[in-house]
């Protein structure tokens, strides 16, 4: 039994120390975004669009719906990094419009990242376009009760639809144009559908004008459903302290190796050879 709380504590210890080192490398990594050359500024612009804008501008700008928030979108370089700092409201009888996303204007963008954002968007005038990184959400577990949905699908539709404005399991951004939410089982596929009166909410289902489809919306729910169901704690022991040890020094290496990502994996190639990344640029209207 000793033992036991021998390697307990010896575990607390290390991930207090490991938590540092990870504090650490993160407020270092920020430093050098900020002299960055060109391509790699596009490679992370890629992520920071994946996680904020294409959940209504699409993968490439292109129209992904019927509704006013899912328009396609032309760059102009010039003015790009103020709309998407200050935001823009194009048509203030549509119901739709874009919000801010620099800090200095409440959003959760750097000014390093909307540097990288436009970077990348002026790609997509030379063709040389970097890979958007993929989905990096993972559910807690493969099945729901009382939901049918596909929980992955779910995952990978809340990463790309909600995570850059409502953050990871619903705890939000910087309020209140990026706000954290409650799972309502009695309201959630109502306001996901149908949007609400706010232009920053627009509707997502099909019948909305929206970019998802009933079965989507099943999955969504499912994924976000799946937050409130419990799993087993394990209790670490002596025989398994050998591999928690293995598992925090990848933790730390892969939290030094890329500081933006907790919804996707950046890809550093165009063969989608991966690693993970964090905080990634959304644009007109908010997500589900």
């Amino acid at each position: 039994m000793w033992i036991v709380q021998e390697v307990t504590e010896l575990m607390k210890r290390l991930l207090f120390v490991l938590s540092a080192v990870i504090a650490l490398a993160l407020f270092g990594a920020a430093a050098p975004a900020r002299a960055q050359g060109d391509d790699e500024a596009a490679l992370y612009g890629a992520a920071v669009f994946a996680e904020f804008c294409q959940a209504c501008h699409g993968p490439r700008g292109e129209a992904i719906a019927e509704g006013a928030a899912f328009q396609a979108i032309e760059v102009d370089v010039e003015t790009a990094r103020e709309v998407i700092a200050e935001g823009r409201d194009s048509n203030a009888d549509d119901g739709a419009a874009m919000p801010p996303y620099a800090q200095t204007a409440g959003g959760p963008l750097t000014e390093a990242q909307i540097d990288q954002v436009v970077a990348y968007l002026a790609t997509w005038a030379s063709g040389d376009v970097p890979p958007l990184p993929a989905p990096n959400l993972r559910p807690a577990v493969e099945q729901v009760p009382d939901h049918f949905g596909d929980v992955w699908h779910g995952a990978e539709l809340y990463a790309t639809s909600c995570y850059g404005c409502h953050g990871a399991e619903g705890r939000g951004r910087v309020p209140p144009n990026f706000p954290g939410f409650d799972y309502n089982p009695d309201s959630f596929l109502t306001t996901v559908a149908n949007g609400t009166e706010h232009p920053l909410m627009s509707g997502f289902a099909l019948e909305a004008g929206g970019p998802l489809s009933e079965r989507d919306l099943e999955d969504l729910e499912t994924y976000v459903a799946s937050w409130s169901v419990e799993t087993e704690d394990e209790q670490p022991s002596p025989k398994g302290w050998s591999t928690f040890v293995v598992i925090l020094g990848v933790l730390a290496i892969l939290a030094v190796g890329g500081y933006y990502g907790g919804g996707f994996v950046l890809s550093n190639n165009s063969d989608a050879e991966s690693m993970p990344a964090e905080d990634v640029g959304h644009s007109d209207e908010a997500e589900g």
